[in-house]
Order: C-alpha cells, then structure tokens, then sequence
C-alpha cells in the first residue's frame, strides 16, 4: 500500500512538471509569433524613413509645377504607403505636441498652436517613424506691416493721379 501511494505521489508530480512544461513551451510560442508579428510589421521600418525625403521633394515639385500627372503618382503612391501602414501626422493649426511634433522655430502666433508646418511627420501604424518639424505659436501678435499700397489709398483721393498709358 505504501508503494502505490508513493507512485501515486510521484506520478502527481511528473503530471504536474509535465503540465508546467507544456504551459512554458506554449507561452514561448505564443512570445515568438508575437515577436515574429512585429517583425514583420516593421520590416519596411528602414525603407520607408528613406523614402520620406523623396516624398517632400515630389510633394514641393507638385506645389511649384501644380502638374496632373505627378499629383496622380503622389496620389497613387501615398495610396500603396498607407497599405503599408505609412499615414501622415495631423500638425496643422494643431496644439503643439511634443511626442510627435519637433518644434523648429517659436513664431508669432496663437500659444502652444502649429502656425506652420515646415515638413510633414508620420506614423508607422503606432510608431512615429519622423516628426513633424513645426512653427509654434508664441502668443504674441504678429506685427502689422504697412504696404505702399495701403499708404496710398489713405490719401485723398484727390491726390491720385490716373494713369496715362
């Protein structure tokens, strides 16, 4: 009777370390898809953060040249980043934000708001893969400037000559 006790005491423990084992090789599984999932998730890490400048220069040729041809490939190929996981940070008119915003220069403007953006920031899914580099408002208001034009019509009209062509 002692025997079968005792191989029953040692059978409850091997079944215990068994089931322990196969809970540890399962949660290591589970570590290693997850840690497969993020590779593969960000393999195009790299690429993409060279791409960025290639981006900004289309996208101020686009703004100069203001062409069909090169606004529908920016179009189309904004399209396949976002598929990628690639989207823009929203800085304009936005509160400053340091976690995804690099402030470039502290303007006149309205507190702690974006006044402008000098290059766009993204987002890789939830990574910032690059700020935004921003104009932040000082809370000062900015100075008036005065044209020539603007002196000239507070004159009295009777000062303006008409123009003899």
């Amino acid at each position: 009777m002692v025997k079968t006790k005792s191989l029953k005491e040692q059978v409850a423990l091997l079944d215990d370390k068994f089931k322990r084992a196969l809970a540890d090789y399962q949660n290591q599984e589970k570590r290693h898809e997850a840690q497969r999932s993020l590779l593969a998730k960000f393999a195009n890490e790299v690429l993409l953060a060279k791409i960025l400048p290639v981006i900004d220069d289309l996208e101020r040729a686009q703004n100069h040249l203001k062409d069909a041809g090169l606004g529908h490939v920016l179009k189309t190929f904004h399209q396949v980043l976002a598929s990628e996981g690639l989207s823009v940070i929203d800085s304009d008119n936005a509160d400053f934000d340091p976690a995804t915003m690099d402030c470039a220069e502290v303007v006149a403007g309205p507190k702690d708001k974006v006044v402008k953006t000098a290059s766009k920031g993204y987002h890789l899914y939830d990574k910032i893969l690059r700020p935004a580099k921003v104009e932040v408002g000082s809370g000062e208001v900015a100075p008036v400037t005065v044209s020539p034009r603007m002196v000239d019509r507070t004159r009295d009209s009777s000062e303006v000559k008409p123009n003899s062509h």
